[in-house]
């Protein structure tokens, strides 16, 4: 199963959520500490296309995240283990690193290992602000949260734009948030 539909909207929920990170941000290296944040630059830098990324930990998470993300997106065939995987049922735990959506939402969460997971969000709540552009994203409040999702791959029965009604696709049936 590929989902390739996805990184139109992906791309398009991270480009209106960088427009929205604001400059008192901590630093990447501030919030994960050396380990974790070196962890994250080396996982940008090795899918980055831009000639003078954002893969610094002086740099916010978010940035870097966004730029991670975007740089997964671009890929063809193969990706690296740490770009978001495809939805499996079960139960995932990480930070809330991206969510949002043009005419689905969706959440990506990354785990501590630095691999990304992606569900589709049917149950979410109030968690979304909606631009002029009907783009919904999230609310600054829930990025980078810990959370533990509980997730169910069903059939898509025409909720999610673009894939068929029958494709098995991953869905969140909760969220708990952590510490």
């Amino acid at each position: 199963m590929h989902f390739s539909f996805l990184r139109p909207l992906v791309l398009t929920a991270l480009l209106l959520a960088g427009a929205h990170a604001g400059a008192a941000t901590p630093s990447c290296k501030a919030e994960l500490g050396n380990a974790r944040a070196a962890q994250l630059v080396k996982q940008c830098i090795a899918v980055s296309p831009a000639t003078r990324p954002p893969c610094n930990a002086a740099n916010s998470c978010q940035l870097i995240e966004e730029e991670v993300l975007r740089g997964c997106g671009m890929l063809e065939g193969k990706r690296p283990p740490f770009c978001p995987a495809e939805g499996r049922a079960g139960t995932v735990e990480g930070t809330l690193v991206a969510a949002g959506g043009i005419d689905n939402t969706f959440l990506t969460i990354r785990r501590d290992d630095g691999t990304r997971f992606d569900a589709w969000c049917k149950e979410c709540g109030e968690w979304f602000d909606t631009g002029e552009d009907e783009v919904q994203t999230l609310k600054p409040a829930y990025r980078g949260k810990r959370v533990r999702v509980v997730v169910k791959v069903e059939r898509n029965r025409g909720w999610v734009v673009g894939p068929d009604e029958g494709d098995m696709l991953p869905f969140v049936k909760g969220v708990q948030f952590i510490r």
